[in-house]
């Protein structure tokens, strides 16, 4: 997909830059088969540089919207253990997902 196609389905989405930004972060880390995600929001606040408890808010309302669903992770000792996913109904704005 080119980038300016995806750019223009984000806008659609009608999302702030805090949620713009956690979910193109999110996209472009998932590279596995659709459906799979080992994205923590550790990892995209490590990578966007937003500290945790934005992410938690910004992940929050993604979650609202429907856009994106957290999952248990088995790990142990580490406060806010979960995976994120990339609900079935965006998998349009994956550049490699966009034929689900």
């Amino acid at each position: 997909m080119k980038l300016t196609t995806k750019i223009n389905k984000m806008k659609n989405l009608n999302l702030t830059q805090l949620e713009e930004t956690i979910l193109t972060e999110l996209i472009d880390n998932l590279y596995a088969e659709p459906g799979f995600s080992d994205v923590s929001p550790q990892n995209l606040s490590k990578n966007t540089g937003i500290s945790m408890k934005s992410i938690r808010g910004v992940l929050a309302s993604l979650v609202k919207k429907d856009i994106i669903f957290l999952g248990d992770n088995d790990c142990q000792g580490m406060d806010f253990c979960m995976i994120v996913y990339l609900n079935d109904n965006y998998y349009n704005l994956h550049p490699e997902w966009k034929d689900y």
